[in-house]
């Protein structure tokens, strides 16, 4: 169990036929189970050929110092993020991203973007479905809402158009974080 924290199990349902083919076929999936090991771009490393504890963990070490993977701001889940944000006295940024979004290329440019704002807030990642802008009362993704963990109301609803530049939404930020600070 403590190995498996350094990946990121991606599971698979296949208990219907023709269910994710075009998985089954890119990774050459015979029969089931099957554990395959890829890279952080999804490409196959080696297929788990042991089912032994001790094999397991020696695989999970030596894949994870080859691909250490990628820097992540992301929190597991709003809950988990809320209650986090309760005990280290932290607002919560909810992005709702687009649900056809390339996440890598979005985690990328926000890591880049945001400056100190990735430690300042817990961050969330959420796709925005209509039950999920529903549930937050927002128009439309991609955009941020800012919860105070102690609060039922949102500190800010950020819309995020994609030609705006980096300054508008950490400007937003920055203006949330102050509202947080009261």
């Amino acid at each position: 169990m403590a190995a498996a924290q350094r990946i990121v199990p991606v599971l698979v349902d296949c208990s219907e036929r023709g269910q994710n083919e075009d998985l089954l076929k890119k990774y050459g999936v015979q029969g089931f189970p099957t554990v395959i090991y890829a890279d952080p771009d999804g490409k196959q490393i080696k297929e788990m050929d042991s089912r032994d504890a001790g094999t397991i963990v020696k695989d999970i070490d030596n894949l994870s110092k080859k691909h250490p993977g990628r820097p992540s701001i992301w929190q597991s889940s709003t809950k988990a993020a809320v209650d986090l944000g309760k005990q280290v006295k932290k607002p919560v940024a909810v992005y709702l991203a687009e649900p056809k979004e390339d996440l890598a290329k979005l985690t990328a440019k926000l890591m880049k973007d945001l400056g100190d704002r990735k430690t300042k807030f817990l961050w969330v990642l959420e796709l925005g479905k209509d039950d999920v802008l529903k549930k937050y009362a927002v128009d439309a993704a991609p955009a941020v809402v800012v919860l105070d963990p102690k609060a039922d109301e949102p500190l800010a609803k950020i819309p995020v158009k994609a030609d705006d530049k980096a300054d508008v939404l950490n400007k937003a930020l920055d203006d949330a974080a102050k509202q947080f600070k009261k």
